[in-house]
């Protein structure tokens, strides 16, 4: 298992206990807010990271003793933001900048202190009893009333914080899954066309194993190397799979339906797969998309073998050396499906 499959399990496993913890009343939202940083190392969420650390250390403030404009940014963006007004009445927008864990703290502070509130016990005597009785007891309901009043406004923005440290841990499950889904889909397609390399020279599987290698070491130098192993691997199926289909072809050019004729001979492999799939379609029990969708995908490869032929490996990105990666495995996967179609 891959470092970066590991650390996308772990993910979702923590997305999954922030969810539940907290619908099920059993998580802290201090330690939901730590749960959420570990999501957000875990999927190198930079936006994500930089939020959740003002909120577990605090949103820092400038030499004028004000949070900075950026942080202040932030904490409205994720709910810290209310109406306030001044001294002369005037409404304007401020944030409330107390952790979480503070908050928490507050609230257990303020419960307690209620129930220290009571006339229970206290009595008075004299001539001022009655008065003394009626300040204490207007004292308590004060000194409770006020208490009541923070306790409800911490409730309030601790519930702000816990739906949002909720909804961070809610997205990255659904964008994580949706990433899960879409993998187990590619692996169809991988097994396949694994399970058919395997019959092949010990040399392609060390190609093979060669492009996950090159992938994993995260050196952009690498991934022009990862568009040269694939183009490899292409062109040993190719020639493979046109030996299978048209094992006693011996024609330098091949008629497509079309009427065209499209040389397959020597090194010209995108053609040779084209006369693979139009044989396989030929003699195929129902019609498939994949030679339409081939073609585009031949294409594609084209474009990339043409970049490597100018010699700009310096500017393949990450992103186009995964997409030559998934290309070639959904193209050669599709074909694969063809064929054993058409065997059985």
């Amino acid at each position: 298992m891959s470092n970066i499959t590991t650390k996308k399990m772990q993910a979702l496993e923590a997305c999954e206990k922030v969810i539940n913890g907290i619908e099920d009343g059993v998580l802290s939202v201090s330690s939901a807010l730590l749960l959420c940083k570990k999501i957000a190392r875990l999927v190198n969420d930079e936006e994500g990271q930089e939020w959740l650390g003002y909120e577990y250390g605090g949103y820092p403030r400038g030499d004028n003793g004000y949070i900075l404009h950026n942080a202040w940014q932030t904490a409205a963006r994720h709910g810290r933001s209310y109406q306030s007004e001044d001294k002369d009445g005037k409404k304007q927008e401020v944030i409330f900048t107390e952790l979480c864990g503070e908050i928490e703290a507050s609230i257990e502070s303020d419960k307690k202190a209620i129930n220290n509130y009571t006339t229970q016990g206290y009595s008075a005597s004299g001539d001022y009893a009655h008065w003394a009785t009626n300040n204490m007891a207007n004292a308590v309901f004060r000194g409770t009333n006020d208490l009541r009043k923070n306790i409800k406004t911490s409730e309030r923005r601790l519930s702000i914080l816990k739906a949002q440290y909720y909804d961070y841990a809610v997205r990255w499950q659904i964008e994580l899954q949706f990433g899960n889904t879409a993998q187990s889909v590619f692996e169809e397609y991988q097994e396949k066309v694994d399970s058919y390399f395997t019959s092949m020279p010990t040399s392609t599987l060390q190609k093979l194993n060669a492009i996950e290698d090159l992938m994993e070491d995260g050196n952009p130098e690498r991934y022009a190397q990862v568009l040269t192993s694939c183009r490899r691997l292409w062109t040993e199926t190719a020639k493979k799979l046109f030996e299978e289909v048209l094992p006693n072809y011996t024609e330098k050019t091949f008629k497509t339906k079309l009427g065209k004729d499209i040389d397959v001979s020597g090194d010209h492999d995108n053609n040779k797969l084209s006369a693979v799939i139009e044989t396989l379609q030929s003699k195929a029990a129902k019609n498939t998309l994949v030679g339409s969708e081939t073609i585009y995908l031949i294409d594609w490869m084209e474009q990339i073998n043409s970049r490597q032929s100018v010699g700009v490996h310096s500017e393949v990105t990450r992103e186009e050396a995964m997409q030559c990666i998934i290309h070639t495995y959904i193209t050669l996967g599709d074909i694969l499906s063809l064929k054993a179609a058409v065997k059985e």
